[in-house]
C-alpha cells in the first residue's frame, strides 16, 4: 500500500520542475518580444549589448511621437548678430553687447560691450564670446563673467568644452596660424604654432586631459590633414597624417575615442590616433556631432547616382564608440546640419526640422516658411532654431 508521505515527496521535484519550466518559458517569450520590439525600432540586436539597451532606455514607455510647438521671436536684420543657447537663455551678440533673453523673448541681462564681428560658442555651463576685429575674448557662466582678455593676434575661430577650457585658433608671426589654450579660469596653458599648415580647428577633451589640433597642408599637390594630439600642458602625444583628406570636424567621445568626418570618409580613432573604424561613403558628409558623448552622428548625402524610385537622398548614421552601427535614419531631403541633445537628434534640412531618437526613429517634425540656419537644444524637450532675422523656440509636447 502506498504511503501518502512517499507520494508527497515524489510530487515535490515534479512541482519544482514545472515552476522552473514556466519561468524558462516566460523568459524566452519576453526575450523574443524584446528582440521583435528592437527590430521594429530598426535596432539590430547583434550590433548592441544588453548594457546598451538598458542604458539608452530603448524600452522606456515614452510617447512615440511629439507635436512641436513654435514661438517665433524676431530681432530684425539691420545688425550683425549671432545667437546661441546658454543654460536656459537665448544669447544674442551684437554691437550693443551680449544680451540674455528668456524663451518668451524678454531681455533678462545685458553685458555692454561693442562686438563689431561677434563670434560665440556655448558648451554646458560656459559661454565664449569674442570680437574678431578687436581680438577681445570673454568667458561667462550664466551672468557671471569668469575672465576676459585681449589677444595679440587676429582670432580665426575658437571652441570651449563643457569644463570651460578654451582653444583659440589665431594668426601668428608672418601670417602663420596657431592655437592657444586656456583653462576655465583664463590661465594661459600653451601655444602651438603651425608653420607649414593652416589650422582648421582645435579642442580640449571633456576630461581636460588632451588637446587636438586639426590642420591642413596645402604645400603639396594634394591637400592633406594633419591631426595632432597633445597633453593639456602642451606635451606631444601623437600625430597622424591623412592623405588626400580634409577633416572638417573632430569630436571627442567619453571613452577616449575621437570621431572625425572628412568630405566622403568618416572615422573613429583610438586615443593614439590609430583608426578604430572607418567608412567611405558615395555621397558627401554634410554635418556631424556627438550624442551623450557616447555616439558619433554623421549626416551625409546618398550620392549622385540616385535612381528615380529611390527617395532616400540623405542619411543620419549613429555609431557607438566601438564602431557598431546603432541606427541609420534615411530622408528624402538634403541635410543642412544636425544638432544633438540628450535624447534627440535635430536634423535641419533648411525648411524642415526632424527630431529622431538614438534608435533612428522619427519622434517629431516641423516645417517653416523661412530658412533655418542652425538648431540647438535647451534640454530634452526644448530647442532653438536660428533664422536670418531671429529665432524660433521649439517645444516637443
Amino acid at each position: 500500500m502506498d504511503n501518502p508521505e512517499n507520494r508527497s515527496n515524489a510530487q515535490k521535484p515534479t512541482s519544482r520542475m514545472s515552476i522552473l519550466l514556466f519561468f524558462v518559458l516566460l523568459v524566452t517569450v519576453l526575450c523574443a518580444a524584446a528582440v521583435a520590439y528592437l527590430n521594429s525600432k530598426g535596432i539590430d540586436i547583434k550590433e548592441i549589448s544588453l548594457k546598451d539597451v538598458i542604458e539608452n532606455g530603448f524600452f522606456i514607455g515614452e510617447k512615440d511621437s511629439y507635436e512641436v510647438e513654435c514661438k517665433e521671436i524676431k530681432y530684425g536684420t539691420n545688425v550683425q548678430q549671432e545667437f546661441v543657447v546658454h543654460k536656459d537663455f537665448i544669447v544674442r551678440c551684437t554691437k550693443s553687447g551680449i544680451e540674455y533673453f528668456d524663451k518668451n523673448g524678454e531681455e533678462k541681462w545685458l553685458f555692454p560691450v561693442v562686438l563689431n564681428k561677434p563670434y560665440v560658442k556655448s558648451s554646458g555651463k560656459y559661454l565664449f564670446v569674442s570680437d574678431l576685429e578687436t581680438k577681445d575674448v570673454y568667458v561667462f557662466s550664466g551672468k557671471e563673467k569668469i575672465w576676459e582678455d585681449r589677444l595679440e593676434y587676429s582670432i580665426l575661430s575658437a571652441d570651449i568644452n563643457s569644463s570651460g577650457y578654451v582653444t583659440v585658433v589665431h594668426k601668428s608671426d608672418r601670417n602663420k596660424s596657431a592655437v592657444s589654450v586656456y583653462n576655465r579660469e583664463g590661465a594661459f596653458l600653451f601655444t602651438k604654432i603651425k608653420a607649414e599648415s593652416f589650422v582648421l580647428s582645435a579642442g580640449v577633451s571633456p576630461d581636460t586631459k588632451n588637446v587636438f589640433i586639426n590642420s591642413i597642408d596645402y604645400s603639396g599637390v594634394n591637400s592633406n590633414t594633419g591631426l595632432d594630439l597633445y597633453t593639456i600642458s602642451g606635451g606631444d602625444i601623437k600625430g597622424k597624417k591623412f592623405e588626400n583628406t580634409i577633416l572638417a570636424s573632430i569630436w571627442f567621445l567619453k571613452d577616449d575615442t575621437i570621431a572625425a568626418a572628412g568630405d566622403s570618409e568618416i572615422f573613429l580613432l583610438e586615443k593614439d590616433l590609430e583608426i578604430k573604424w572607418s567608412e567611405t561613403i558615395s555621397g558627401k558628409v554634410m554635418s556631424s556631432n556627438v550624442m551623450k558623448n557616447k555616439y558619433a552622428v554623421f549626416a551625409f548625402s546618398s550620392g549622385e547616382n540616385i535612381g528615380i524610385l529611390n527617395s532616400d537622398k540623405s542619411n543620419v548614421l549613429i555609431v557607438d564608440g566601438k564602431g557598431r552601427k546603432v541606427a541609420n535614419f534615411k530622408l528624402s531631403q538634403d541635410i543642412v546640419n544636425i544638432s544633438c541633445g540628450e535624447s534627440f537628434i535635430a536634423v535641419n534640412t533648411g525648411r524642415n526640422i526632424y527630431f529622431i531618437d538614438v534608435a533612428g526613429q522619427l519622434r517629431g517634425s516641423v516645417n517653416f516658411e523661412m530658412d533655418i540656419k542652425s538648431i540647438q537644444f535647451f534640454n530634452d524637450r526644448e530647442a532653438l532654431a536660428v533664422t536670418r532675422d531671429g529665432v524660433v523656440v521649439l517645444k516637443l509636447k
